[in-house]
């Protein structure tokens, strides 16, 4: 990694310097107020240094990263394929086409054999009640909805998640819809100041949507920063940084965006277009956060949808939002059952 030091008279014009010379993928590193010039303490100037850096493409590591998933894939399909052969005999005939679907969908095996065996248990089920029978019981599974819903006193929103799951859009759809069509008064805070075009982007939909923005660097600002907001929003939605979920010492920087005495609940946000395993790894180690809901992003993004029934059987967390493209405020909308029910069959129902 690239890191330099940047000294300005103000945060802004510091990180101004940092964009200009780096790009707006820089990654800021540190910050810190100091004084220069003076006598004895006196007459001094307050100044800001700013440690930014910018990272180096990594294409090997990605390429063997690319190829152990692949070979993982290859390991669950050979899996798949045994386990087919072994239960086939024990499988209705009525049965056998809708449960080789839900393994293309990458549906777990023991959620496969759970949703089979229930299944299985209706004596009146035949070919003309199945697509009936099969969507009421996997909507059961998916459960309902849990969106934001605005109350009398103020709510504070945190959104967490990993690095590339479309947070920053995500928010301003959230909040585009409580401000233009609620009428409700929206406040935003970003603390995803790691990077710079993250803080721009969501500045630009705050303009756009006509509704206050704070940036803040640590917990002290956060906390501040809130009570503010608190005075006059009805909702205040919190943007924090992606997280890489890994890394332990990162998640743990999300501590102070995130506690209870400040922030109402937490929605986990994580992308379907991730392979399964890590999707679940993402889930487990940001559950150390205590999320309450969680959101799906990029749903157009895969044509695999099985990690909704996998993600809802694993964790007792319900969804809350699911989204499938870029356009803001239009492509998102509360995670519903049916609609789940229908990226995950579509294909098999035509």
């Amino acid at each position: 990694m690239k890191v330099k030091k940047y000294i300005g008279d103000n945060i802004q014009d510091t990180i101004f310097k940092v964009k200009v010379d780096l790009g707006s993928d820089a990654i800021i590193l540190d910050t810190r107020k100091f004084t220069k010039g003076g006598f004895l303490g006196f007459f001094g100037q307050e100044k800001v240094e700013v440690l930014a850096g910018l990272e180096e493409p990594r294409k090997a590591e990605e390429n063997t990263q690319k190829e152990i998933n692949h070979l993982k894939e290859m390991i669950q399909d050979l899996s798949n394929n045994v386990n087919e052969k072994k239960v086939k005999e024990e499988t209705p005939e009525v049965l056998t086409t809708f449960q080789q679907y839900l393994r293309l969908q990458n549906v777990r095996e023991e959620n496969v054999k759970a949703i089979i065996d229930d299944l299985s248990e209706d004596s009146n089920l035949d070919e003309n009640n199945l697509k009936l029978k099969s969507k009421n019981h996997l909507e059961d599974l998916l459960g309902e909805p849990v969106p934001i819903k605005a109350a009398e006193e103020t709510q504070v929103i945190t959104f967490v998640g990993p690095t590339g799951v479309g947070k920053t859009t995500t928010i301003a759809k959230i909040a585009a819809e409580f401000a233009i069509k609620e009428g409700k008064k929206v406040h935003l805070i970003t603390a995803d100041t790691y990077r710079i075009a993250a803080v721009q982007q969501l500045r630009t939909y705050s303009d756009i949507i006509n509704i206050p923005l704070k940036v803040v660097y640590d917990g002290d600002e956060f906390k501040k920063a809130v009570k503010e907001c608190r005075k006059e929003a009805d909702l205040i939605l919190v943007d924090t940084p992606g997280r890489n979920w890994k890394n332990k010492w990162e998640l743990g920087q999300l501590n102070e965006f995130t506690k209870d005495s400040l922030v109402d609940e937490i929605h986990l946000m994580v992308s379907l277009n991730m392979s399964s395993r890590d999707l679940e790894f993402a889930v487990d180690n940001f559950s150390r956060l205590k999320p309450d809901k969680m959101i799906l992003t990029k749903l157009d993004e895969t044509s695999t949808y099985g990690d909704v029934i996998n993600i809802s059987q694993k964790y007792d967390m319900p969804f809350s939002y699911i989204t499938f493209g870029q356009d803001v405020p239009e492509d998102i909308d509360k995670a519903n059952s049916e609609i789940l029910y229908n990226y995950l069959m579509g294909d098999f129902n035509e």
